[in-house]
């Protein structure tokens, strides 16, 4: 397999300006964001088409309906405002980050997100606890914004989704009660002492989801012949009066 041509420095750099240019009404993630929702459409239980989870992409509050179609104004190279020759640069780049994620989850079990590293309003670094929202939260909100859109991987019957997604969930600014509460649970048995470490089990737990949502699409139920296995020699069932292997017998051994 050619290794997919992931985004250099520039291109990322590049790809959030695009995104930045998109014009009103529609509000397109930033890089950071789109890269949370790259993964969480990566680890759906089926393949997305680009044509269903681009467009959510390129604007926050565009809605997907139940049958996968889009409903709003989408995002095209002649949106009044926009550009062709910048629509095809975006597309472009947005897909080969997409591939290249694809990549490294499937050839690896592991990939290396695209997150900021913080500052205060004097440009010194931050600590703790706050760096970890600061950097994190951006991401998992575009992650959470793929499953809102795409609801297959949180409908799975897997017991052990939930609470892989309360260790992303536990990044988030915003949290209801419970989410508090699971939240100080898991910084009380498991906490998490520096950015490097969280960003280590953001993508741990990233990888376990999208592993149980590509083990769900990869799943194959057994086929059970409902009928006797012919033989080459038999009668066909077709009713010729020739050998099934002179009949439709033929296609079987080609």
């Amino acid at each position: 397999m050619t290794p997919a041509a992931d985004l250099n420095d520039a291109e990322i750099g590049e790809l959030d300006d695009l995104l930045a240019a998109i014009p009103e009404p529609l509000e397109a993630l930033d890089v950071v964001m789109l890269d949370g929702y790259l993964c969480g459409v990566l680890a759906q239980p089926m393949a997305l088409p680009p044509e269903q989870w681009l467009p959510p992409a390129f604007d926050w509050n565009l809605a997907v309906d139940e049958d996968g179609s889009v409903s709003g104004q989408v995002l095209g190279p002649d949106t009044v405002g926009w550009h062709s020759a910048k629509h095809e640069r975006l597309v472009s780049l947005v897909m080969r980050r997409h591939a290249a994620l694809n990549q490294s989850l499937v050839a690896d079990g592991w990939f290396d997100p695209l997150v900021m590293q913080p500052t205060d309003d004097d440009g010194n670094p931050l600590k703790g606890r706050e760096a970890m929202t600061a950097a994190l939260a951006p991401w998992v909100i575009g992650f959470e914004h793929a499953l809102n859109n795409f609801p297959a991987l949180q409908d799975m019957a897997a017991p052990e989704l939930p609470d892989l997604l309360a260790c992303l969930w536990r990044h988030l600014p915003e949290q209801t009660e419970d989410e508090k509460a699971y939240t100080k649970a898991l910084d009380d048995e498991h906490p998490l002492k520096s950015l490097d470490a969280a960003i280590e089990d953001l993508v741990a737990n990233v990888v376990e989801i999208a592993d149980l949502g590509r083990g769900q699409m990869l799943k194959v139920e057994t086929v059970r012949r409902t009928e006797p296995k012919v033989g080459r020699n038999d009668p066909c069932p077709c009713g010729s009066g020739r050998k099934f292997k002179q009949c439709h017998g033929r296609s079987e051994s080609a």
